[in-house]
C-alpha cells in the first residue's frame, strides 16, 4: 500500500479510537446527553449523530456541505428520530430556546463568526453544549494546529456567552467540554 493509503488507514484507526473513547465517555456520563430535542452541529457524515441518536429523542443533524448531507442520508438511514438539515452554524433554523442540547465534534475551527451566539440562542435555559474537538497540539492527522482552538480558548469564548463549564474530559488527541447555559 502506498504512503497515502497507509495515512488513510492510520486516520481511520485513530478516528475509530476517538469514537470508542467518546462512546465510553458518554456511557460514563450519559445523563449529560439525554434530551428531548438536540442538534448535532456540523454533523459531517453522521458518525457521532448515530451515537447521539440513542440518547436524544429528536436529533437534528445540521451541516452546510452537500457532500455531508448526502453521506448522512446514507449513514443515518432508518433512524426515525433523526432529521437532516442543510444550514450554516451561524444561522440555525430553530426557534429561540427550543433545544436541550447542542453537540459539535471537530468543528469549532471551521465555523463562521456568530457560532457561539447561535448556540446560546437555540438552547433553552437549562441547555447544554458539548464540544468534542482536537487538542491544540501536533498529531499525525487532523487540521493544522494553527487553526485549532485550545480548551481554554473555547472556554473563554463560551464564558463570554454566559456558559459555565461543568465537565472537562481528556480523550486522547481530543478533549470534550460540557457546558451549561448560565442563567442571565
Amino acid at each position: 500500500m502506498d504512503g497515502g493509503g497507509n495515512m488513510r488507514r492510520h486516520n481511520f484507526l485513530e478516528v475509530r479510537k476517538v469514537e470508542k473513547q467518546f462512546i465510553d465517555a458518554i456511557e460514563e456520563d450519559k445523563g449529560y446527553l439525554r434530551a428531548e430535542e438536540g442538534v448535532d452541529l456540523g454533523a459531517g457524515s453522521g458518525r457521532f449523530s448515530k451515537i447521539l441518536s440513542k440518547y436524544i429523542k429528536n436529533l437534528y443533524c445540521v451541516d452546510v456541505s452537500d457532500e455531508a448531507i448526502a453521506a448522512m442520508h446514507i449513514n443515518l438511514a432508518g433512524l426515525r428520530n433523526v432529521r437532516i438539515i442543510k444550514a450554516a452554524s451561524n444561522t440555525l433554523p430553530f426557534k429561540d430556546g427550543s433545544m436541550d442540547i447542542v453537540f459539535a465534534a471537530n468543528s469549532f475551527h471551521d465555523v463562521p463568526v456568530g457560532y457561539e451566539r447561535e448556540i446560546s440562542r437555540v438552547l433553552n435555559k437549562n441547555g447544554k453544549f458539548v464540544d468534542l474537538d482536537w487538542k491544540k497540539e501536533d498529531t499525525a492527522f487532523g487540521p493544522p494546529v494553527s487553526i485549532r482552538f485550545s480548551e481554554d480558548d473555547v472556554i473563554g469564548k463560551l464564558k463570554k456567552r454566559n456558559f459555565r463549564l461543568i465537565k472537562r474530559q481528556d480523550i486522547g488527541t481530543h478533549y470534550m467540554l460540557i457546558f451549561s447555559k448560565a442563567e442571565n
